[in-house]
């Protein structure tokens, strides 16, 4: 197998592997989490929240070796790009890790307020609030994060010209639209005036993750496009 065929398709498999997984999480723990009662429903509901964490875990992996499987294919022209976009996935699966250890803190916190007196029970709720708040901050910059490795991904694809021409430019309106979701939650505007985070998200998020279940699925059966592949890159290995 040449180094392209075997890059591309490792590159599709870990593309699927972090939305699909990210996905079966989100569906899992959106429901305890926004919930105005997660307090109440998280330690009852905390296997479901440690295995959907342990899928966010093995999805920030998939993340980070992303560009790594794309970086030997791509580094003789275009190093720098290739470079930022592995600090920036880098950064992504960094927040995405910090993230999965917060919200497994409301397993403890929510077994304590269950257990808690009444004179308790104002503190843990502040001490909720708080750490919802975290996640809140921590979220959209991951979002912002996200925006720039992704939008450095697609510019790097629309330089090399490894797929068509159409997936680049869908990854980047795609991006251009997430990005200005992350920016209206930033100053709570629009829908994220009444509506939680990820809830709003959702209005934002169908393009990218459908455009990276297209481009992994593609990779996969076609591969990168050979015509610009120096042919040096073709032996087998």
């Amino acid at each position: 197998m040449d180094l392209y065929r075997k890059s591309a398709i490792t590159v599709g498999i870990l593309f699927l592997a972090a939305l699909i997984l990210n996905l079966i999480a989100s569906g899992m723990l959106n429901p305890i989490l926004d919930n105005s009662e997660y307090l109440h429903h998280a330690y009852p509901n905390k296997d479901k929240i440690i295995l959907a964490n342990l899928l966010n875990f093995i999805c920030a992996i998939a993340m980070i070796f992303i560009p790594i499987a794309l970086f030997p294919v791509v580094k003789e022209r275009f190093k720098s790009l290739a470079s930022a976009y592995i600090v920036f996935r880098a950064l992504e699966g960094v927040l995405f890790i910090y993230l999965a250890i917060q919200t497994l803190s409301f397993i403890s916190l929510s077994r304590a307020f269950i257990q808690a007196d009444s004179l308790s029970i104002a503190a843990l709720q502040a001490i909720g609030e708080s750490v919802q708040a975290e996640i809140y901050w921590a979220t959209v910059i991951y979002i912002i994060v996200f925006s720039l490795g992704g939008a450095t991904f697609y510019y790097l694809l629309c330089k090399s010209k490894l797929v068509p021409r159409l997936l680049s430019i869908w990854g980047f309106l795609a991006i251009a639209l997430l990005l200005v979701g992350a920016i209206l939650a930033i100053f709570g505007l629009g829908l994220f005036n009444h509506m939680p985070l990820m809830k709003g998200m959702s209005f934002f998020a169908p393009p990218i993750a459908l455009n990276e279940l297209v481009l992994g699925i593609w990779l996969i059966a076609k591969a990168y496009n050979t015509r610009v592949v120096p042919p040096s890159h073709l032996q087998k290995i």
